[in-house]
């Protein structure tokens, strides 16, 4: 199975989706996750609500 991620354009680097569902589990905050990947909160926000679309 291919693994699916959304392209960041803020850190040029691909961000997987999966990572993103690891952190919502631990209990992190939008702030925190946003550190955690080098990327800004709204972005945070905008992958999780693509996330939330698809899934």
């Amino acid at each position: 199975m291919k693994k699916k991620s959304f392209f960041s354009n803020e850190s040029r680097e691909n961000i997987d989706i999966r990572d993103i569902d690891e952190l919502i589990e631990m209990g992190l905050d939008m702030d925190e996750i946003a550190k955690e990947l080098g990327i800004s909160k709204k972005h945070v926000e905008s992958l999780i609500k693509d996330i939330d679309k698809d899934f």
